[in-house]
């Protein structure tokens, strides 16, 4: 298991943005992550890239996520 840090992905509102579930939830509030879990980056500036990202990837456009909620597609979509 990796240890999640604030700025790191797995915290981020834009891990799995659209489609959070259950497992991104658990990194939220645990702060761990397995190896192996990789998402999209939700993020407006990175949209164009299509990225996959890991828990721990970090880039300067976090944005901390509540560790109960998350984005439906559409709110993802509207913002």
């Amino acid at each position: 298991m990796l240890q999640v840090q604030e700025g790191q992905c797995g915290l981020c509102a834009h891990f799995a943005e659209g489609h959070a579930d259950s497992l991104v939830m658990r990194i939220r509030s645990s702060h761990e992550a397995k190896e192996d879990v990789i998402e999209d980056c939700g993020h407006p500036k990175h949209a164009p890239l299509q990225l996959k990202v890991t828990a721990i990837s970090k880039c300067d456009g976090f944005e901390q996520a509540n560790a109960q909620s998350a984005r439906t597609p559409f709110q993802a979509q509207t913002r």
